[in-house]
């Protein structure tokens, strides 16, 4: 009767045995056992297996770490039965029985005599040298997972569903890949195409001295596989990062392009979309000894399980992002850029142009020109749209809570603070935030979140620990900053640590666009009031020829305004001479009286709130405007909310 033992974790030598009834086997830690164990749980002499001719058994030599069959410690000589599993420290060796004399998937015929495992093993590595390891279907029993791997794995499934961050996921993932392949390194590099890359390495203290392999990644991407170097190739790449290191996996992470498409038939897919899209790479290093091949598969199964779960996370963040986007947004404009106006046209470029770059961006104008729709075209068109759009208005945040707002709270951390919160930064990572009116942000925050981008890490109100975040910026304001950090209100390094500048125009500087809006904002319009109305000549005359203070949000509000108040089918000029407050535009728009905003911005709010009977939330839908906003201006002008 043959039999076999199959190192299947741990660290032994050699990893395959083929077992004589004639001799006994010695297991330990002395290099003159029969199976060497490089394991510090184990005796020198910790074990023997033998026959009586008829059965197997194995004996524990009496050690203090003691000897397992099946999770089970023996005291006495135990009998070994098919797959029976040994366990000698973190050590486990598959015991497995064949009585034919005809090799089968389970226990391959021996090779030929004279040539032990260990050579064929040799021969096979040379065979293969510089390709990957697949196992074939007669090592089909070394490769499935068994019963102690699938439950690591569901484990990992189970927790990752608690995990709300890309960051937090792959932590989770190479932590369960240390502790099952006892290796010394693990680390994930993204291969998206953005900067910075997202990198993490664990365990924590070798993120500083150990670089994930640059080549190794280059090989995976080449090969579209796992790439397996063994011990007898680790030369092969020549790569520093990999010096002291015994063995080395590289892993891509790839999604379906079913599950990426949305599950697009096949059919109507080109062979260049059904190639998987690589979301990262997957390193594990390993220092005292060469990994197993079963090693190997369960990394490569947890990087299947890490990469759908890392893809769908992010799709879910990326949606609930929008739908914030949107609850905020109800009654704004629809996220596009209108009209055609040379000053347009040059914007766009400079959205292009900027969008796939991985700079910060400043966006610059007047309130209510669209700063926040060139932040989401910007988002939009870069290498992060699949990740989240997160906004953050700095001017509508009480001064006290922005830093909580921007970085987060633990439970306790202040007053109300009753349970942990993400902050903006981490909501967003992977993706885009942005910072609406920045230059309303406290100096003591100011310099807070140039740490943040510097470093690229933040710490919680309340909390200990540093988390890594991975966020492109986009920061708008309406303000003159270079005048602010003349009267020091707003930070010199942070000003300079925004870089590009992008100038949002006017609408007084683009009046050609006046009607393409106006088309855009009565379609839409007809359908949220469910009635339809066209605009006189005459009244798109006017409205092109008036200075627009308020610029688009104001023209929005203006025709909104008339939708729900004009009677017939038709706007015409008294409607809109009303509305705009008796500011009857001359022929010349040069001649035009200059207005103030601030006077007109209060006159408007008390109007809506006029119209809604004193509702907040009301009001804001009708001018186009965020109901925290409306409370600050409200609270800037001093207006009642009873009126």
């Amino acid at each position: 009767m043959r039999a076999r033992l199959i190192v299947e974790t741990g660290a032994a030598s050699p990893q395959l045995s083929d077992l004589s009834p004639k001799e006994t086997i010695r297991l330990g830690r002395n290099s003159k056992n029969d199976i060497v164990l490089d394991d510090p749980h184990a005796s020198r002499w910790h074990a023997q297996i033998y026959s009586d001719g008829q059965k197997w058994y194995i004996r524990d030599l009496g050690t203090t770490n003691g000897t397992k069959v099946n999770g089970v410690r023996i005291q006495e000589p135990t009998v070994l039965e098919n797959h029976h599993v040994i366990g000698i420290g973190d050590t486990r060796l598959r015991f497995t029985l064949d009585s034919s004399t005809v090799g089968t998937a389970e226990l391959p015929a021996l090779a030929v005599e004279g040539k032990t495992t260990e050579a064929r093993n040799t021969k096979a590595e040379r065979k293969n040298k510089g390709k990957v390891v697949v196992p074939s279907s007669s090592d089909l029993s070394q490769t499935i997972l068994h019963a102690d791997e699938l439950t690591v794995l569901l484990q990992f499934m189970t927790a990752s569903l608690s995990e709300t961050t890309p960051h937090g996921l792959v932590a989770l993932a190479l932590t369960t890949v240390l502790r099952q392949t006892q290796a010394n390194v693990a680390g994930f590099l993204s291969l998206d195409a953005d900067e910075p890359e997202f990198r993490l390495v664990l365990p924590a203290q070798a993120e500083v001295d150990t670089q994930l392999s640059r080549k190794l990644t280059q090989r995976v991407l080449q090969d579209k596989r796992a790439v397996w170097l063994g011990a007898s190739r680790m030369h092969e790449l020549e790569s520093d990062s990999l010096v002291g290191f015994r063995d080395a996996i590289g892993i891509p992470l790839c999604v379906s392009p079913l599950v990426s498409t949305g599950g697009l038939a096949a059919s109507s897919m080109s062979e260049t979309l059904l190639q998987p899209e690589p979301l990262g790479a997957l390193h594990v290093y390993k220092s005292s000894r060469p990994f197993t091949e079963r090693e190997v598969r369960f990394c490569e199964v947890l990087a299947g399980c890490l990469a759908s779960t890392l893809h769908v996370l992010r799709a879910r963040r990326a949606l609930e992002a929008d739908n914030t986007r949107l609850r905020d947004h109800a009654a704004g404009p629809c996220d596009i850029l209108i009209g055609d106006s040379p000053a347009m046209k040059l914007l766009r470029q400079q959205i292009a142009q900027f969008a796939r770059l991985p700079c910060t961006v400043l966006i610059t104008g007047e309130s209510g020109v669209g700063k926040e729709l060139v932040a989401i075209s910007l988002h939009r068109q870069s290498l992060r749209r699949e990740g989240p759009l997160v906004t953050l208005n700095c001017g509508a945040i009480p001064a006290t809570l922005v830093e909580a707002e921007l970085f987060g709270h633990k439970k306790g951390a202040f007053t109300g603070a009753e349970d942990d919160r993400p902050g903006a930064f981490v909501r967003a990572d992977q993706g885009t935030l942005f910072l609406d009116e920045i230059g309303d942000m406290p100096l003591l925050d100011q310099v807070k979140l140039l740490r943040v981008l510097e470093t690229k890490s933040l710490r919680q109100v309340g909390g200990d620990e540093e988390v890594k975040v991975d966020v492109r910026i986009l920061a708008a304001t309406n303000r003159d900053l270079k005048r602010e950090i003349q009267e020091g209100r707003f930070r010199k390094d942070l000003f300079f640590r925004l870089g590009t500048t992008i100038y949002v125009p006017p609408l007084r500087e683009r009046p050609e666009d006046i009607p393409a809006l106006v088309e855009h904002f009565l379609a839409r319009l007809a359908v949220e009031y469910r009635r339809r109305v066209s605009l006189s000549s005459a009244a798109l005359d006017w409205l092109q020829s008036y200075t627009w203070p308020g610029n688009v949000r104001q023209l929005r509000s203006v025709l909104e305004t008339a939708v729900a108040t004009t009677d017939g089918p038709v706007i015409s000029v008294r409607h809109l001479d009303r509305l705009l407050l008796d500011e009857m535009p001359s022929s010349a728009p040069e001649q035009l009286p200059t207005l103030n905003l601030d006077d007109l911005e209060a006159r408007a709010i008390r109007q809506a709130l006029a119209q809604t009977g004193g509702n907040n939330t009301q009001a804001a839908r009708l001018l186009g405007i965020h109901r925290d906003t409306l409370i600050s201006k409200m609270k800037k002008f001093g207006i009642e909310r009873k009126m």
